[in-house]
């Protein structure tokens, strides 16, 4: 997996704010709680824990889709977030990017969501743009399942629920005030611990990860 930002993502000691900005796309892939994995938390005492690998997947789907990309890297502010009416530099490019559609990867632990994948678009208003991702994502994984059923990593990927139900996510990010701006339809989307790190071993996606962001590349292709 070929990503632009390697090096600048593997960085664990230090805050960075990466902003890609092509001006000829209207798609926004954003990654505001990055650190590598092993960093488990950041300095940011709003949002102290982070969102190991994240990045990675961000940065890859960007790519793909020649999308802008945002990433704050081991951050000290929480950058999704409105501060007192004074925004981010992420939210201030965010808004120079100008864009129709947000796309926010974020990770969680088992605490609250397990393995699952949950996707918000931030109010039940909006609901049906985080449930159409949703649909596109489960056929895709089952047209590849269907495909080849002896590949593992795609069997697994079959076993994780994907909840879009701005009712049933824990994760509904009603206060990240990037993904309620109505300016762009917004997704966020929250990917569990066995899509983002093999335990033991740092800067590295799982396989299933690595399939599962190609999947994730193509659905939102499909959407945006």
């Amino acid at each position: 997996m070929v990503i632009l930002y390697t090096n600048i993502l593997k960085i664990d000691n230090a805050c960075i704010f990466i902003a890609d900005i092509k001006e000829e796309s209207n798609i926004v892939i954003g990654v505001p709680h990055h650190t590598p994995s092993g960093t488990i938390k950041m300095p940011c005492n709003s949002h102290p824990y982070s969102d190991e690998n994240a990045g990675y997947i961000g940065n890859y789907i960007a790519e793909k889709l020649k999308a802008s990309f945002l990433c704050a890297c081991n951050y000290f502010i929480d950058v999704n977030k409105n501060h007192n009416d004074n925004y981010s530099d992420y939210y201030t490019a965010l808004k120079k990017c100008n864009p129709s559609y947000l796309i926010e990867i974020h990770g969680h632990g088992i605490e609250h969501s397990g393995n699952d994948i949950e996707i918000s678009s931030g109010c039940k208003e909006d609901e049906k743009y985080a449930l159409e991702l949703k649909e596109s994502l489960e056929s895709i994984i089952f047209r590849k399942w269907n495909e080849d059923r002896e590949d593992r990593d795609i069997c697994k990927i079959k076993e994780l629920k994907i909840n879009a139900s701005f009712d049933k996510i824990y994760f509904k990010a009603t206060k990240s005030s990037t993904i309620i701006d109505k300016r762009w339809s917004s997704y966020h989307i929250e990917l569990p611990v066995i899509l983002r790190i093999i335990p033991g071993e740092k800067n590295k996606l799982p396989s299933c990860g690595q399939k599962f962001t190609e999947i994730l590349y193509e659905a939102i292709k499909s959407v945006c």
